[in-house]
This record gives structure tokens, C-alpha cells and sequence, in this order.
């Protein structure tokens, strides 16, 4: 065989060997979040009257320019009455009052990987979510929320409230 051949078979296999890894890694992390996700669905309790898997941001977090991925986690946010509570599979947590709390659509964020997005503050945290897709950013599941679909339930629901 000439040296261009090995060379190229060489080069090939070294780009399947790294593809693969990368989704390898990919699938082990969603697999993970999944899980965790499910322990924080086993926890609620009470009159939950809806609930989303949304990956999230805090307010310092959200507009960094160099950062590793386009969100700091995930986690269940889930409405009751008149609070918002979220759940973060890293331990975070924070209640929500409707009354007293302002939900704005933020829209799509260049700095965030074109995901869009949707804030809740209550004048102490501000949170910016968007739904969890799975292992990779597209919405494929036709039963899942979206990130539009949470804001506009949250938005009712504050609405109604007045």
C-alpha cells in the first residue's frame, strides 16, 4: 500500500475513533442528567399543576461571553398555586412568587447557542430557562413542551393572578 493510503485509512479512523467518543460522552451525560431529573420528579408533592425539565442559567451566568457550555444545568421547574419552584439536579433551589415575580421572554441569546430563552425574577434571583431537549439541542420529542410553551403557561397563569 502507498504511504497516501495508510496515511488517509490512518487519518480516517483517528476522526471516527474521536467521533465517536465525543457522542459516547454525549450519551453517558444525558443518561446521567435523566436520571437525576427523574429522582427530582419522584420528590414533588402536593398539587403540582405543571411541570417541565428546562436547563437554566443564573442572572451573572447568562451573558458571559466565554463559557463551556450555553447553560449552568438543569432541573424540574414545576407550578403550584401562586409559586414557580425550581429544582436543579445540582442541588440549587428557589421558590418563586407569582404575584410578586417578573416572567419576561427573552428570546434567542447569540452568546447561548441560539437557544431561546425565558427569565424569571423576583427581585432576588433571575433565572433565564429554556427547555431540556435530551442529549442534543433540537427539539425532537413532539410531546414535550417547548421553551414557548412553559413562558406562555407561566405568563397565564401570572395574568390571572391579577
Amino acid at each position: 500500500m502507498s504511504s497516501e493510503i495508510i496515511g488517509f485509512v490512518f487519518f480516517f479512523g483517528f476522526f471516527i475513533l474521536l467521533l465517536g467518543a465525543i457522542l459516547l460522552i454525549a450519551y453517558l451525560a444525558a443518561r446521567s442528567r435523566k436520571a437525576k431529573q427523574n429522582r427530582l420528579l419522584k420528590e414533588l408533592s402536593g398539587n403540582v399543576e405543571f411541570e417541565a425539565f428546562v436547563r437554566y442559567n443564573s442572572g451573572r451566568q447568562q451573558n458571559k461571553f466565554l463559557k463551556i457550555k450555553a447553560f449552568e444545568g438543569s432541573g424540574l421547574i414545576y407550578l403550584s398555586g401562586e409559586k414557580v419552584y425550581f429544582k436543579s439536579t445540582k442541588g440549587f433551589q428557589h421558590q418563586f412568587d407569582l404575584r410578586e415575580s417578573k416572567v419576561q421572554w427573552e428570546g434567542e441569546n447569540l452568546v447561548n447557542g441560539l437557544l431561546k430563552w425565558f427569565s424569571i425574577d423576583d427581585g432576588t434571583e433571575k433565572l433565564y430557562l429554556n427547555v431540556e431537549t435530551g442529549m442534543f439541542i433540537f427539539h425532537t420529542g413532539g410531546n414535550k413542551p417547548t421553551t414557548r410553551s412553559i413562558y406562555e403557561q407561566l405568563a397565564l397563569r401570572k395574568a390571572s393572578l391579577k
